[in-house]
């Protein structure tokens, strides 16, 4: 075999190697594309069962989620509501669970795009966690908001979005409070202009309140106009200076109102104050907020925003704070330029500097570079109890003084390395204070000085605080006191929160309702007082709407052994240091007895008035029976004048007549006595009376005694009153003159004086007189009257009831062996 036949055959065997090779592959790529084939009819039923178990997992989970206390809610994949729980509800601004809104109505324009990038992330993966948007709600309220929220799938397809949301405005505020503030001290360190500070300060104000506006106005009060000194956004042109610059007085728009007040201001809604002034644009909210430093306003901080009710409460807290800070650092600016001048007249006059020195109220020290003394005033001297005076102490060397003196001092290493460090680091210190072991504590200044750049020396300034100190600590002594008395008050005190819950109870409101402190704290009071029920919790909201009407009401609790009490109540609104209310502070007094006194007082009432009617009817009797036996005796003696006639003498039949003038004018008595008892109880029935022929009346009924003589001086008037009390009047005070009269030859005297308002009458007698110690009690008028008392006690009674049913005084001047007088006076 040739070699050409031989490499020939070589190749036919190599290609049929090939061959069975390339069909044993063929095959084998056959059985692992049917093997492929199975694999993958499996992993898509295997998909499909996750799927399912996917769903079924979904529709747990949101049945969970519609049982949690957190804002939840459902949306369909157009961001329309589908359903939300009640806190959702409350959080985005709707007053009922069933209301429909597409939540990407609630966000702002520029938050679209990372909305929309937020939502393909969620659809992409299925969840989406700790995604952080500001919104406003559906009433318009600015709020910041923390969502974890997942998609609810239908077999495999994505149907709806389902999350949980919290509100957590307030942390972000604060963290943007303590950010801006933070940012702006730093900025500012080491600022001395105030056109240097407001460069600094406007940028970061406006990123804060989310506006393109926030201006830096300076107040000159010498010309009483206030001026733009920097602002930010349009107002300020590519070479930094500020367009259309305003400048007016203090008595125009409300940057003016502020600095002429020194109040600030937050207006949600600039039509509606005249006191607003167009800039560039007219916008419809702004804060304005005073720089004041040392009780002047130098500075306005204002900012505005195109739409209404932009700005908060919270972010003008924050302004107030910075202004405060700015101020500061302004006062601390004029106080190192002022130290500064201070430092330079005293090189220039070390002279005037002494006598200066030597006439302050705190103690100087000041120190050559060398710690050597140059100068100090008597102040100093005494203040550390230096055996020297202020001449004998220059030149001392303080380094040893220091080390001499430490011990004086609490902690005496700590005051040492305190003065070594202050000199080290040759920067001003303000207020740095010490404390020395026999209790007193001062407030020393320490400013170094320098004379073109090189370091000359340092000032000490000493304040003697103690007063001060012990001042704060009885501030605080004070403040603990009151709130021990707070706590142990006899009145129930509780604080609620502006849900019901209780934060706080004094001693007193436990003891009132027998409930102990770990009871209340935290939980809602209406339900601790009344329960769940529908009839109580009716009730008490009944009681929460009176609240917001009256601040005093009555309430019906039960105490915690089921007692039935009546609380007065007493509720005031509680404010935090916003302004914004926090709740009720709620004073309670269990006047359970009291109401049982009432009810007690309302019976015997009752039965006074019943007593009344019945002496009312026994007197109209009395004084109707009366009558009968008076007529009698007249009609006897009619009978005894004419059995008589022409029988009895001149004087007995004068005895007669005047016998029958007398039991005439006694059935006129009774009859008046009836009239008043019975139908005019204390009502006058005014009428013109002529008290001279009252007297005479008078005088007729009594029968007075020969040897007492009753005098009437003067002209009497006719005047406007009762005529039957005031017979009543006379009769009383003539009668117990005449009775009390003790003198063989006895008088007594009527006076009357007419004065610019009054009739000023006086009944006037030589009898046995009244011990002054009876005179202010004599006219005590008788609760109840009975046979056994004193008929002259209860004739007095009448007298004084009398003369103040005709608004008039009466009193009493008498003399035991000198006789009384009685004065009274009828208003005209």
């Amino acid at each position: 075999m040739t070699a050409d036949s031989f490499s020939k055959s070589n190749q036919r065997q190599s290609l049929d190697y090939l061959k069975r090779e390339l069909e044993i592959a063929n095959k084998l790529i056959a059985d692992q594309k049917e093997q492929l084939k199975i694999a993958n009819q499996s992993i898509k039923t295997l998909t499909n069962d996750l799927k399912s178990i996917s769903s079924r997992t979904n529709s747990q989970i949101q049945g969970v989620f519609e049982s949690i206390i957190d804002a939840y809610v459902v949306m369909d994949l157009n961001g329309n509501i589908i359903k939300m729980n009640i806190p959702a509800a409350q959080l985005l601004g709707f007053d009922t669970i069933d209301e429909s809104c597409n939540l990407m109505n609630m966000v702002h324009s520029q938050q679209t795009t990372k909305v929309i990038n937020a939502y393909k992330k969620l659809l992409k993966t299925g969840y989406l966690s700790d995604f952080e948007i500001p919104i406003k709600t559906n009433k318009n309220q600015r709020k910041t908001v923390h969502i974890n929220a997942s998609i609810i799938y239908d077999e495999d397809l994505p149907v709806a979005a389902q999350g949980i949301v919290r509100d957590i405005t307030i942390i972000k505020e604060n963290e943007q409070r303590e950010k801006l503030i933070n940012d702006i001290v730093q900025s500012i360190f080491g600022k001395l202009d105030i056109v240097d500070i407001s460069i600094d300060i406007t940028q970061k104000i406006a990123k804060y309140l989310k506006t393109d506006d926030c201006v830096i106005y300076k107040v000159n009060h010498d010309n009483n106009e206030v001026e733009q000194i920097y602002a930010v956004g349009e107002k300020m042109d590519k070479n930094g200076s500020i367009v259309n610059k305003l400048t007016f007085s203090l008595d125009k728009g409300v940057v003016g109102y502020v600095a002429k007040t020194g109040k600030p201001q937050l207006i949600s809604d600039t039509s509606s104050d005249p006191r607003y002034i167009t800039d560039i644009d007219c916008n419809l909210s702004e804060i304005t907020v005073p720089i004041i430093v040392d009780d002047k306003v130098i500075a306005i901080i204002d900012s505005e925003h195109p739409e209404k009710n932009h700005f908060t409460n919270l972010q003008l807290s924050t302004l107030e704070n910075l202004s405060k800070i700015v101020g500061l650092k302004i006062k601390e600016a004029i106080n190192r330029k002022q130290t500064i001048k201070a430092r330079n007249e005293l090189i220039k006059s070390e002279e005037r500097l002494r006598i200066l020195i030597s006439s302050l109220e705190s103690g100087i020290l000041l120190e050559d570079e060398y710690r050597k003394i140059v100068i100090t005033n008597h102040k100093f001297c005494k203040m550390f109890n230096i055996p020297a005076t202020p001449e004998e102490m220059i030149g001392a060397d303080c380094v040893k003084a220091a080390d001499q003196i430490k011990n004086a001092f609490v902690g005496p290493d700590i005051f040492l390395k305190r003065i070594n460090k202050i000199l080290e680091d040759k920067k001003p210190v303000i207020a740095d204070e010490v404390t020395m072991t026999n209790g007193q504590v001062f407030e020393r200044d320490y400013i170094p000085l320098f004379n073109k750049g090189i370091y000359t020396g340092h000032l000490w300034n000493y304040r003697d605080i103690t007063f001060q100190k012990t001042y704060n600590k009885r501030i605080e002594f004070q403040r603990q006191k009151y709130s021990n008395i707070i706590t142990n008050m006899n009145l129930g005190l509780v604080e609620l929160n502006s849900d019901g819950k209780v934060l706080m109870v004094n001693r007193s409101f436990k003891d009132i309702s027998g409930y102990e402190q770990s009871d209340l704290l935290g939980n809602n009071l209406h339900r601790v007082l009344f329960g769940n029920t529908r009839d109580q919790v009716t009730h008490f909201s009944q009681i929460v709407d009176k609240r917001s009407d009256e601040n005093l009401f009555e309430l019906e609790v039960l105490n915690k052994k089921q007692e039935k009490r009546i609380w007065l109540v007493s509720e005031t609104p509680n404010y935090g240091t916003d302004g914004e209310q926090t709740g009720y502070i709620g004073v309670y007094l269990d006047i359970t007895e009291q109401k049982k006194l009432e009810r007690q007082k309302e019976k015997l009432v009752k039965d006074l008035e019943n007593s009344n009617n019945e002496l009312q009817q026994y007197a109209h009797i009395v004084s109707h029976d009366l009558k009968s036996p008076l007529r009698s005796i007249d009609a006897l003696v009619s009978w005894l004048r004419e059995d008589n006639e022409g029988k009895l003498d001149e004087n007995s039949l004068k005895n007669l007549r005047h016998i029958q003038t007398t039991l005439e004018h006694m059935e006129n008595l009774i009859s008046d006595i009836l009239n008043h008892s019975g139908v005019r109880k204390d009502k006058l029935f005014l009428e013109n009376v002529n008290v001279k022929e009252v007297i005479f009346d008078v005088i007729g009924v009594l029968n007075v005694p020969k040897h007492i003589t009753v005098h009437v001086e003067g002209t009497l008037p006719s005047i406007k009153a009762d005529k039957t009390m005031l017979k009543q009047l006379f009769q009383n005070l003539i009668n117990n003159a005449v009775k009390y009269n003790n003198k063989e030859q006895g008088n007594v005297w009527v006076n009357f004086q007419e004065q610019n308002n009054n009739y000023l009458f006086c009944i006037k007698d030589d009898g046995i007189g009244i011990d002054k110690k009876f005179h202010k009690s004599i006219f005590k008028i008788f609760q109840s009257v009975t046979k056994n008392e004193n008929s002259t006690g209860i004739g007095l009674a009448i007298v004084k009831k009398i003369v103040d049913l005709h608004q008039g005084e009466i009193w009493v001047k008498s003399e035991l062996d000198r006789g009384s007088s009685f004065y009274f006076t009828l208003k005209k």
